[in-house]
């Protein structure tokens, strides 16, 4: 084989992978998609693709809009992910990202829920050790999953995307609770009654457990416009949570829920840091605070770590489309057994 030759095959073996790569790209256009309203205080990275548009420092908080494309062959409680960029119609896609002023934000909002028939409003919290792209992802996945037909909103703290920022990222989420907090304020000024629907993950219950409270505290006029409150794996002190937190929460008129597992080795580990068990753990029985329903997730299927399960457990994305669609408590779904101790009662899955 001649150098010649060698160069030509070269040139068109790199020609039909480019053309390869480009039409992955536009199978990622042509797939369904997700679209998402945002809020975040990180600063933009100075990248301009979607995926690393925002990095993992603390700045001004900003608004935009973005789109998810989903994977045609996406299966429940699953979300494809690829550590790189190719073959993107196999994987949930960061599509695009539009940054928006916070007016044209609020009335982006108000037009969706006004004109698309889209009431309801999903506002996400992420945890610990997560960048925004696979925030948004998850938010993509979880309201494809629960089929939820309203307004996503992501709510991205500035996380350090890295396992070995523990305490970097309790310092981040702790100094978001106020932005959160305005946040979710001047959802609620433009919603209707019961039209909000909260979810937290992890340490991003910090935020919104502190976010809410302060609401109810300082806006308590606000607090119908919000339908419940979903607090997944709470990387809270329990005790903090038993005394303080969960009493803040409760009985307030918004049905609060918590999950719990004892199968959480994240949960575990934080334990191990902080010193204390934390909140969504499970030990003899799960953290028990009147007013709030405690849901027992242990034996629901979830990877490795167990501490997933809100988006990796048919069983608890099934609970979660009840709660949020349909509004039904504990003891009207059917996949809830109640278990009662002498701290109270608490749920856990039927098996």
């Amino acid at each position: 084989m001649t150098q010649t030759f060698r160069s030509i095959l070269a040139v068109l073996l790199l020609a039909f992978e480019l053309a390869g790569c480009s039409s992955a790209y536009q199978a990622a256009l042509d797939r369904p998609s997700r679209s998402f309203l945002y809020a975040t205080d990180r600063a933009r990275s100075g990248d301009r693709h979607p995926a690393d548009f925002y990095g993992t420092e603390r700045g001004p908080v900003q608004y935009g809009r973005g789109t998810v494309a989903i994977p045609q062959r996406h299966r429940v409680a699953n979300l494809e992910m690829s550590s790189g960029r190719m073959h993107p119609d196999r994987y949930f896609t960061l599509q695009s990202l539009d940054t928006l002023d916070q007016q044209r934000f609020f009335s982006e909002l108000t037009l969706l829920r006004r004109t698309g028939g889209q009431s309801g409003v999903l506002v996400f919290v992420h945890g610990y050790s997560i960048c925004f792209e696979e925030a948004a992802l998850r938010l993509a996945q979880i309201t494809a999953d629960l089929d939820f037909r309203g307004v996503p909103l992501l709510f991205s703290w500035p996380s350090g995307c890295s396992v070995k920022l523990y305490r970097e990222d309790e310092r981040s989420v702790a100094a978001s609770e106020g932005n959160l907090y305005r946040f979710l304020a001047g959802i609620a000024e433009r919603s209707g009654p019961g039209e909000i629907c909260l979810l937290a993950h992890s340490m991003g219950n910090r935020a919104m457990t502190s976010a809410f409270a302060l609401l109810a505290k300082q806006r308590p006029e606000l607090l119908r416009r919000f339908s419940t409150v979903l607090l997944a794996a709470p990387d809270i002190d329990e005790e903090c949570f038993r005394k303080e937190v969960g009493p803040a929460l409760a009985g307030k008129g918004v049905p609060v829920t918590l999950y719990a597992s004892r199968s959480d080795k994240a949960l575990r580990i934080s334990e191990g840091v902080n010193g204390n068990p934390r909140a969504g753990e499970v030990k003899e029985i799960p953290v028990i605070v009147p007013g709030i329903e405690t849901v027992d997730a242990t034996d629901t299927s979830d990877g490795f770590l167990g501490h997933s399960y809100y988006n990796r457990s048919r069983t608890v994305l099934s609970d979660m489309f009840y709660i949020i669609n349909r509004g039904l408590p504990a003891s009207e779904r059917f996949s809830l057994q109640p278990v009662d101790t002498p701290e109270g009662r608490y749920w856990r899955f039927r098996k």
